[in-house]
């Protein structure tokens, strides 16, 4: 009889602390998990302060334009979910900015190749300007907001970059001159007289002691290889380098 007195004693013990730890930890309280997708961060806190749940920001670098900025974007555990009390629910937050990504190499690669380059990194292709070029079909210049781009330049997210692609229009009508040891200004001003563009690739075009040791298209020697307002690309640097090249 007294061990049967015991056995209720300690059995009625131990569910009076059960209901007491649940009442104190709140296992037990089963709640479903909201959709809070859409949210800012402080309407996610509202959202669950009378669940017993709780919110924390997971990650906050992912940007979508298409959402809100500061807004949840995705969550875990997901809305429909079942949480006891005190779980925390971690969410993923649109940040404020689009991001930056460093700009491709674009130039001189085909219009389709850039245009897959620019959207994979989350940027967007803007105005393409066609201008008549040997380069057919290639990217010869980038820009964004009127700014000329080079590869590895800092844009952000969305931005529309603009290009220029060369396009061969009917037979060619210009020869390009032999610019070769020539300063810039000197080759510019001597392109501008033949119908031609000059763009500039690499040297300090103010060192009046670099010439141009290398361009694109080569001297066509009178024959005529491209269109009006063709662009011939120039390298500037040292005498030697051009002698080097005349030696190859």
């Amino acid at each position: 009889m007294n061990a049967l007195l015991a056995l209720i004693f300690f059995s009625v013990l131990g569910l009076s602390a059960n209901w007491i730890l649940k009442g104190i930890t709140g296992h037990g309280q089963v709640q479903v998990v909201p959709d809070l997708t859409g949210l800012s961060f402080e309407e996610a806190q509202e959202r669950i302060s009378n669940s017993g749940l709780v919110v924390e920001v997971l990650d906050s670098t992912v940007y979508f334009a298409k959402m809100d900025p500061g807004t949840v974007v995705d969550q875990y555990p997901m809305p429909g979910a079942t949480a006891k009390a005190g779980r925390i629910i971690e969410l993923t937050i649109n940040r404020r900015r689009p991001g930056r990504v460093a700009l491709p190499m674009l130039v001189e690669r085909t219009l389709q190749r850039a245009e897959l380059d620019l959207t994979s990194r989350g940027l967007r292709v803007g105005r393409i300007t066609y201008v008549p070029d040997l380069a057919e079909g290639l990217v010869l210049s980038v820009s964004a907001g009127g700014v000329t781009l080079a590869e590895g330049s800092q844009v952000r997210k969305g931005t529309a970059v603009d290009l220029v692609v060369g396009k061969r229009s009917g037979p060619p009508t210009h020869a390009v001159p032999n610019l070769l040891g020539m300063r810039f200004g000197e080759a510019k001003a001597i392109l501008q007289l033949s119908g031609l563009r000059i763009e500039w690739v690499e040297g300090d075009t103010s060192n009046a002691a670099l010439v141009v040791h290398l361009q694109l298209p080569e001297d066509s020697q009178g024959s005529f290889v491209t269109h009006k307002n063709g662009i011939v690309r120039v390298w500037i640097g040292e005498e030697h380098l051009l002698q080097a090249n005349d030696e190859q």
